[in-house]
């Protein structure tokens, strides 16, 4: 390029080449730190599994991506499922599940794109994925879900038994993932209510279901048993037709046992009546015991679990956490007060002290323990799809640089995404069982019991208990991570009751001056 413009040149080019040197070397440094944002889609991506599949990413703006780093990882940073950096793969770091079954997708790099195929899908490729793109000390992620499907085998019919003058045909198909939506059908193609139905997985997570109905004599009896993926646009059906030969016959011993019955039906009426009425008082004072017991069995947990509360909980100091402003990074946005976090899309003009969070998106609290019993609470509702993590740290937590949060590195959590909850331990993240979503999450610290347990502060259910062994020996802080679509919010003291000033009356002029009685 210079070889070809130097011809144009003006004869005296002394001080503006320079000028022109210095400003494209400011250009370049401009360049070097644009921002930028990765988006995946918003939408699971389904595979079929044995098939290849392409889980898509890329940059906005469409930027070069040829010299960032891409890293594809699923629940631990350190060890990723494909890595791409200074224009190579790597692979020394590599999930053994994957090796030799993942490719990154160059051909789009310089165009922002850095899809990553997955070859051959397996069942445990199913589940959520990070792509995470660095250029220099600047990161984004995006975070998909992988949804894996298997049409198994077509279904296959076989006749049962005899049943309320009808006969019983049933419907089996194996092999799906994951369970499928199996429906009988008449032959105008409306659904027909089905009378036993079972599902089952086998060793290898594919299911069987199997559905029965029950088919009366009639002059049209095709029927057809459906099985449809719920993730995939297939479905295998088979139709039967039954004719009314193989139906049960009427017998002349019947009509006989049907006029005897009608001769008997006057003394079977009084008879039946008698016993509906027996079976009546009887159903009542079985209703009433079953009542007292039920109530008596509810107080019973009530006081368990109040018991069970007062112990973890009552006794403790409530502390009304406030977040370090000189702690948040930069992509944080903090309330006046410190008492709400959220994630802006653009990085503030903030000083880069020791103290501050430069890489992930974290905050700690001002407060600091050593001792005690301590509690508090943090609302976490917020949108679907809303990524957070909430706990507690040690002093001494690594803030610069990058952090895979854990035991091991003095962080104590729970993680949210996608309206699921996981316990951040190592080397995997546990999954929560909830019986209720929480909308506030205590955080309970105990010194003396040596834990820190999460409790759903809406029902008291206690969601996960750490041991304090990796933070022992250091001051603890509340630790806070908020990614998009997410905000927190602390609780804050209640007010103090309202003093009038001294120029204020306390009564009104025309009540009588009272005195109150002295305090026992």
């Amino acid at each position: 390029m210079l070889v070809s413009s130097r011809s144009r040149l003006p004869r005296v080019t002394s001080v503006p080449a320079c000028v022109v040197i210095f400003f494209f070397g400011f250009h370049v440094r401009q360049l070097g730190c644009t921002r930028f944002r990765v988006l995946g889609p918003d939408h699971p991506i389904v595979a079929v599994m044995g098939e290849d599949v392409v889980l898509p990413c890329h940059l906005s703006p469409r930027l070069n991506a040829e010299n960032m780093e891409v890293r594809w990882f699923r629940t631990q940073f350190s060890v990723y499922v494909h890595l791409y950096h200074s224009g190579q793969d790597h692979y020394s770091s590599q999930m053994p599940e994957y090796q030799e079954r993942t490719e990154f997708l160059k051909e789009g790099i310089s165009a922002g794109n850095a899809s990553l195929r997955i070859l051959r899908t397996r069942l445990s490729d199913e589940g959520q994925y990070q792509c995470l793109i660095k250029d220099g000390d600047f990161y984004e992620e995006a975070t998909l879900e992988l949804n894996v499907a298997v049409s198994g085998s077509s279904p296959v019919l076989s006749v049962e038994d005899y049943q309320d003058g009808g006969i019983r045909v049933g419907c089996r198909a194996s092999g799906w993932y994951p369970k499928p939506e199996m429906l009988w059908r008449d032959f105008q193609g409306r659904q027909l209510p089905s009378f036993t139905e079972s599902s089952s997985q086998d060793q290898n997570s594919f299911f069987e279901v199997e559905k029965s109905i029950v088919i009366q004599r009639n002059a049209k009896q095709n029927v057809s048993c459906s099985v449809r993926n719920t993730r995939l646009p297939q479905e295998k059906d088979l139709t039967v037709s039954i004719s009314d030969p193989i139906f049960p016959k009427d017998s002349p011993w019947m009509a006989a046992l049907f006029v005897t019955l009608a001769a008997c039906l006057p003394s079977l009426v009084v008879v039946f009546l008698f016993v509906l009425r027996l079976r009546a008082q009887h159903a009542v004072e079985l209703e009433k015991r079953n009542a007292e017991i039920r109530d008596r069995d509810m107080e019973i947990q009530k006081h368990a679990a109040e018991l069970r509360w007062r112990n973890a909980v009552v006794p403790v100091e409530e502390a009304y956490i406030t977040l370090d402003e000189d702690t948040a990074h930069p992509q944080l946005i903090l309330s006046a007060g410190g008492k709400s976090v959220r994630r802006g899309h653009t990085w503030q003009a903030v000083p880069d002290n020791p103290e501050r969070y430069d890489t992930f998106s974290c905050v700690l609290g001002r407060e600091t323990f050593v001792s005690g019993r301590h509690f508090w609470e943090v609302d976490v509702a917020t949108e679907e799809g809303g990524i957070w993590a909430m706990g507690v740290a040690k002093e001494s937590t690594k803030r610069k640089g990058w952090i895979n949060p854990g035991p091991r590195v003095g962080i104590l959590a729970l993680y949210h995404w996608g309206g699921k909850y996981w316990a951040v331990t190592s080397p995997d993240h546990t999954a929560l069982a909830l019986t209720q979503t929480p909308r506030r999450i205590r955080v309970y610290l105990d010194f003396q019991g040596q834990e820190v347990a999460f409790f759903n502060a809406d029902n008291q259910d206690l969601l996960f208990t750490f041991p304090l062994a990796p933070l022992s020996g250091e001051r603890i802080r509340p630790w806070f991570r908020v990614q998009q679509m997410a905000q927190l919010h602390l609780k804050a003291p209640p007010s103090p009751p309202r003093v009038p000033s001294a120029e204020e009356p306390l009564l009104p002029s025309s009540s009588p001056l009272q005195t109150l009685p002295d305090s026992a």
